[in-house]
This record gives C-alpha cells, sequence and structure tokens, in this order.
C-alpha cells in the first residue's frame, strides 16, 4: 500500500459564486477546496461574505483528493486545506508539520454500491465477491469496517476513485465502495441495475488544516476564518433552503436544487474540534499500522498534538471538547 501522492493543483477560474484574486497579497488566504456537500459553510461564507467582512479574500485551489491538498499544504503552497480527516492519522503518525483547526462538517451516508445483476439484495450477498475501493484511502478503512460489521468476507480489489464506476458497470467488480462525489455518476452509469447499502460502520469528519506558518505569523486571520466559518453554520441551520440553493450554485449547476435538497440529510456542519474526531483518529491510525504501511504512535496523546485548539478557544471554548 502507498500513501505517497504527487500534487495535482486544477486550475482556478472565477465563477459565479467565487471571485479568486489573480496574486496573493497580505491578507490572501491560499485554501485547498472544492465545492460539495461537505465544504457547504465556506460556500455559504463566499457567497454572504463573511469573509469580506474578516477583511479576509480567498485563492481558491481546487485538489482531486484531500491527500494531495495535505502535501500541497505541508509543501507550503496552501494556508488552510479541506479533507476528511483520514490524512490526519497518517500525517500525525508520520510527524509532518501541520496542524487542525476545526472540523467542518460530518458525512453521515456513506455507502456501498453493487447491481442488482449481481444478486445484490443485503450486503452478505457479496460474501465471497469482489469489492472495488481505492487503497490508502479512508474508503478501504470503511470497506473493511462495513465487511467486519457485516461478518462477510470478499476480496477487495484496488481501483483509482474516477474508475471504481467503469470497473462497476463493466463487471470487473461486484461492488465498489467510493467517495461520495462518484455516487450520482454510479446511479447514472447502472440506471435501473443501481443498488446501494447506507452503513454507520464509519462516519466522516471533514476538517480544515493549517500550515505551521499560517497558525504562527498570521493567528488573527485564522480566528478570522473560523469567525466566518461559525457565523455560515448558523446561516445553513436558520436558512437551510437558501444553503441549499448556494451549494447547487457554486457547482455550477452539477448539483441542481432538487439534488442538493434530497441529499442536505446526509451531512451535518459544526466548526469545532470534538473527542468523536479523536477517538476517529485513534482508531484508523491503529488500522494503518497494523497495515504496515506507516509505524508511529496510534494514541489520542499523539493524535491531539495534531489539533490545534488555540484559534477556536479564542473564539468561543465551548466548540472544543477533546478532553
Amino acid at each position: 500500500m502507498s500513501f505517497k501522492a504527487y500534487l495535482t493543483a486544477l486550475s482556478v477560474g472565477a465563477s459565479a459564486l467565487i471571485a479568486v484574486s489573480q496574486a496573493a497579497n497580505a491578507k490572501d488566504i491560499v485554501l485547498g477546496s472544492a465545492p460539495n456537500l461537505q465544504t457547504v459553510p465556506i460556500l455559504v461564507a463566499l457567497d454572504k461574505g463573511y469573509f469580506k467582512d474578516q477583511q479576509l479574500t480567498l485563492k481558491l485551489v481546487k485538489f482531486v483528493s484531500g491527500r494531495r491538498a495535505l502535501e500541497a499544504l505541508i509543501g507550503g503552497q496552501l494556508d488552510i486545506a479541506f479533507m476528511a480527516e483520514y490524512p490526519v492519522a497518517i500525517a500525525a503518525l508520520r510527524k509532518q508539520k501541520f496542524a487542525t483547526i476545526s472540523t467542518i462538517s460530518r458525512y453521515l451516508a456513506n455507502r456501498l454500491i453493487s447491481k442488482g445483476s449481481v444478486g445484490f439484495k443485503t450486503i452478505s450477498d457479496l460474501n465471497g465477491k469482489k469489492i472495488g475501493t481505492t487503497r490508502g484511502s479512508n474508503t478501504e478503512y470503511f470497506t473493511e469496517a462495513l465487511m467486519k460489521k457485516a461478518g462477510i468476507k470478499a476480496e477487495v480489489l484496488n481501483v483509482s476513485p474516477p474508475d471504481i464506476v467503469p470497473a462497476l458497470a463493466r463487471g470487473d467488480i461486484d461492488a465498489g465502495v467510493m467517495f461520495p462525489d462518484f455516487y450520482a455518476s454510479a446511479k447514472k452509469a447502472l440506471g435501473s441495475d443501481y443498488r446501494e447499502y447506507k452503513s454507520d460502520a464509519y462516519v466522516a469528519q471533514f476538517v480544515l488544516f493549517a500550515s505551521p506558518e499560517m497558525l504562527s505569523k498570521r493567528p488573527k486571520e485564522v480566528q478570522g476564518f473560523l469567525k466566518a466559518l461559525i457565523k455560515a453554520e448558523k446561516f445553513i441551520k436558520a436558512n437551510p433552503t437558501e444553503a441549499q440553493k448556494i451549494y447547487s450554485k457554486a457547482t455550477g449547476g452539477r448539483i441542481t436544487f432538487e439534488m442538493a435538497k434530497s441529499r442536505w440529510s446526509e451531512a451535518d456542519y459544526a466548526i469545532e474540534l470534538n473527542k468523536g474526531l479523536v477517538n476517529l483518529l485513534v482508531s484508523e491510525a491503529k488500522w494503518v499500522v497494523s497495515k504496515g504501511a506507516v509505524k508511529g504512535a496510534a494514541t489520542a496523546a499523539n493524535m491531539k498534538k495534531y489539533l490545534a485548539t488555540a484559534p477556536l478557544m479564542a473564539i468561543d471554548p465551548s466548540r472544543v471538547t477533546i478532553d
């Protein structure tokens, strides 16, 4: 298993929602993120001008995975990066230089996708079958957690994120565990043959990383960034319909308002650092170490070293509950 990822930054351009400055100035925050269900607080804060209220502007860079965003942040190309919590566990084991400043959302509807034509009715029907997922990612962690909870054994094959849906459609695999962004394309590709199984065996917590330089040299801007997101969190809870429209608009119509509305219950939003995050990081770190991929201290004490509590504590101590 390899956790090494090369950096791939996609081009950044202006959209109806997000205006990106052409050159970074002293107040720019270079953010690695993407418009999706998990980043709605960022999208709302941009749309409503909450970052501008804090005298901040963002320069946005899109990444195809959180691991690549983390590599960019560690390499000094990003100030803050969005990703699932899983890379935190690996980076902490590797003693890399970063800090998690907050959660932003949880994803509550991770699922396995299969086909009726392979005889899938319940998860037990995959016993002895082939399941495709991406090695070295949180989807692999979820796959094994799901199989353990269901008490089944299957052949787990390594498939890159964009290739899982085609592999499933061709019949190379009997089921796929993929990133949520690919669920819609799987449903479209499989049509009436589409089957899904939602599981709470793994609930992802999406987080925001900050570089050491950002934390040490620009602490007030980190606080301003989080204040804008807290305001967005409150807006989302008070105005879900408008937040759904903002989410849809940010995707350029890829996610329609109707789709945004139907998916809304799959995520929740909280700007905080919580004990559940620490417990999940420890579980993932132990799993990674057990695979022999990375060595390190898979302990709560070690994971907590990579959670920067000071910015949130300065704003609202009640949002930090990691003990």
